[in-house]
């Protein structure tokens, strides 16, 4: 019909339209409608010719009106949905009788709605999250309901309207739009669709402006096994450093990564290392597994899972064996030397020095494991790895010991016992010196000791593949001889600390711990205190220190502002992966650093992001486990199928998204997490 044109679908034609419906994506039948067209008719008589337009949905057809940009500088256009043939007419009418006015619009039929709402492709207000966030409100209903998917297309959250949105509209068909979405556009989309009961159709899509491209980007979880709760300022300053010199640079430097020469990799904040997402985007140009650690707006718009990509995976070698073996020499014979060297200064700081020169060896190893193989590994298994496979003999026996324990046992732990509770006595929950053994921490002993159900190891008898196997050994004993490093420099720092206190250099045996680097040579050496390490400095990094480890901190930081922290919990029902079957009801327990171990209590839902393999023997007086992510290497998830501990996976933002003491019922079978639930009977 003259002044009214059918858009049909057209890659190069000049209505936003035409181009989405080339692409594949669900345009409702589509129509230009010309100024003179609409004026040259009364209202009535244009009605007739609409209803005349073919492809129409029989009498219960709906129209959309593209009213045109809402302002100058929006990309963004009013949709007017109108209900008959006979409103539209009078809608067209109305806009082009004002001038200046538009010389044409655009009009969709579409049928009976059952629900309309906006997509937006990644989460709007999270830059840290690649969700996909689905608002909508089901026809009839004033209330709006969200949505949200994970990047792999679960569902992972849902609003408490009644009903459910996803049971009205088609949770995959709206997965479906995502993605189509995504593949079309560069840029996060936010896309107006509607529902008609049979299928979605998409209204119109626009850049979600609330998404910049962030310059910068930091990642807490990005070390792995390496640095998985708060640090003190010593163990950043050597640690963090080994990690720098020895494999970070080096592989920089081998790499020509020229733009990242002389830039830090790591920075300690809220008292937890952050990891450079700088170099993380290098490193996922030969390493796929490293995109993970980059916010969503740097990965690829590709699939991360592409096989093709994925690097093969061959046995470790043995160079990487022998340099381990002549580690472990060179530890064990510092070991001895320390106690020939008790009284002399010199002597005890050439050791701590080569103690240093040790970590820095150990760190290259450790780094290609845990920021390039191990990542690889993981991305192979579905399940959890065998709990054996991750942890050592000692503190598999440790844990064998604590799920044993009795209450009649005390007395023989306290005695210092060097037969079968030896392992348990000497635990250690983490690697920084500042973490004393169980037979040193009343505290920690008590959580053991205490009364609650009480479980045992089943090895599930999952069988790895021989390269897998070979690599978790590898890094295995790797992790044990950081832990005796870790361990002997603790035992130099408190011989330091006894002779610092005594010469009134120190306050408190403990603040040595709290010095960097730098400070401790100052005093050990020069016998001063330097202004950078006074009395109040000290207490206020000793506070601070505390209070980061035990509430948590961000899980990233981009351009300065923290993501996945703090925030009020809004919904009602989180929603992960299943991991162990099991229905549980208590209240949560968040375990963001070794100092919380201590505050466990019979009957807690225990939420955890990483976990040491040194936690186990206090994780499993959990009564149920919540993890944030999905990570086959994660001891806590080993230890939930080795113990039969119902537990969720895959649960994002869990460690920032509950409260503590807060009440939850945990469904590990269906992969759910009911907030503010009431308790049960006798609860």
């Amino acid at each position: 019909m003259s002044g009214i044109e059918v858009l049909g679908p057209d890659a190069s034609g000049a209505e936003n339209v035409q181009c989405w419906a080339a692409s594949g994506l669900p345009i409702p039948p589509s129509w230009r409608v010309s100024r003179e067209a609409v004026l040259a008719l009364q209202v009535d008589d244009l009605a007739r010719r609409l209803r005349a337009l073919p492809r129409m949905f029989g009498r219960q057809r709906r129209w959309v009106l593209h009213h045109g940009v809402m302002n100058p500088r929006s990309r963004r256009e009013s949709l007017l949905k109108l209900d008959s043939d006979q409103a539209l007419a009078r809608a067209l009418h109305q806009l082009f009788e004002h001038r200046p006015g538009p010389d044409h619009a655009i009009i969709q039929a579409l049928p009976n709605l059952q629900a309309a709402g906006v997509l937006f492709t990644r989460h709007p207000l999270r830059q840290d999250l690649s969700h996909m966030v689905v608002e909508g409100v089901r026809a009839g209903a004033g209330q709006r309901q969200r949505l949200v998917f994970d990047a792999d297309g679960r569902l992972v959250h849902r609003g408490d309207g009644s009903p459910a949105l996803d049971r009205i509209v088609p949770a995959e068909a709206l997965v479906t739009l995502g993605q189509m979405l995504r593949n079309r556009f560069d840029h996060p989309q936010a896309g107006e669709w509607v529902y008609d009961g049979e299928r979605i159709w998409l209204l119109q899509s626009l850049p979600v402006g609330s998404l910049p491209v962030p310059e910068e980007a930091w990642n807490r979880r990005a070390g792995g096994a390496l640095f998985n709760q708060a640090l003190t300022p010593l163990w950043y300053t050597l640690e963090g450093r080994w990690l720098k010199t020895a494999f970070w640079w080096p592989l920089a430097r081998r790499h020509g990564w020229k733009e990242l020469e002389n830039v830090e990799p790591y920075r300690r904040q809220h008292s937890h290392l952050y990891s450079n997402g700088l170099y993380f985007r290098r490193l996922a140009e030969t390493w796929p597994a490293a995109w993970l650690q980059v916010p969503p707006a740097w990965q690829p718009p590709e699939s991360l899972d592409d096989a093709t990509t994925r690097r093969r995976l061959s046995p470790p070698r043995r160079r990487w064996l022998w340099a381990l073996a002549v580690l472990e020499h060179r530890q064990k014979q510092l070991q001895l030397k320390h106690e020939r060297a008790v009284g002399d200064r010199d002597a005890l700081w050439h050791q701590l020095i080569e103690l240093d020169r040790i970590g820095e060896r150990l760190a290259r190893l450790e780094g290609r494991l845990c920021y390039l193989w191990l990542p690889e590994l993981s991305h192979y298994q579905a399940q959890p790895f065998p709990l054996t496979s991750l942890l050592t003999a000692s503190e598999l026996r440790a844990l064998d010991q604590a799920l044993n324990l009795k209450m009649g046992d005390r007395g023989k732990r306290d005695e210092g016992d060097t037969g079968e509770g030896a392992e348990l006595a000497t635990l250690r929950p983490g690697d920084d010196p500042v973490h004393a053994s169980v037979q040193d921490s009343p505290s920690l002993k008590a959580v053991l000791e205490a009364a609650g159900e009480r479980r045992r190891r089943h090895d599930p008898g999952d069988r790895l593949d021989t390269e897998i196997a070979a690599w978790l050994s590898v890094a295995k004993r790797a992790r044990a001889l950081r832990q005796k490093l870790a361990e002997q420099l603790r035992g130099w720092l408190v011989h330091a600390a006894r002779e610092l206190v005594s010469q009134e250099l120190l306050a408190h045996p403990d603040d040595i711990h709290f010095l960097y680097f730098d400070e401790l040579w100052i005093l050990w050496m020069q016998r001063r205190i330097p202004k950078s390490a006074a009395g109040r400095i000290i207490a206020q990094r000793k506070v601070r220190y505390l209070e980061d480890a035990l509430v948590g901190a961000p899980d990233w930081k981009m351009d300065r502002i923290g993501y996945g922290f703090g925030g009020s919990p809004s919904e009602p029902l989180l929603l992960g992966l299943p991991l162990v079957a099991g229905r549980v009801e208590g209240p949560v327990r968040r375990i963001c650093s070794a100092w919380a171990l201590n505050n466990i209590r019979p009957g807690d839902v225990l939420v955890l992001d990483e976990a040491d393999a040194a936690w186990t023997p206090w994780l499993a007086r959990a009564s149920a486990l919540i993890l944030s992510r999905r990570d086959p290497a994660n001891p806590a998830a080993s230890l939930a199928r080795a113990c039969g501990i119902p537990a969720v996976w895959g649960l994002a933002d869990a460690l920032h998204g509950v409260r503590d003491e807060e009440w939850v019922a945990l469904d590990g079978a269906a992969g759910t997490v009911a907030r503010n639930a009431p308790p049960g009977p006798g609860g």
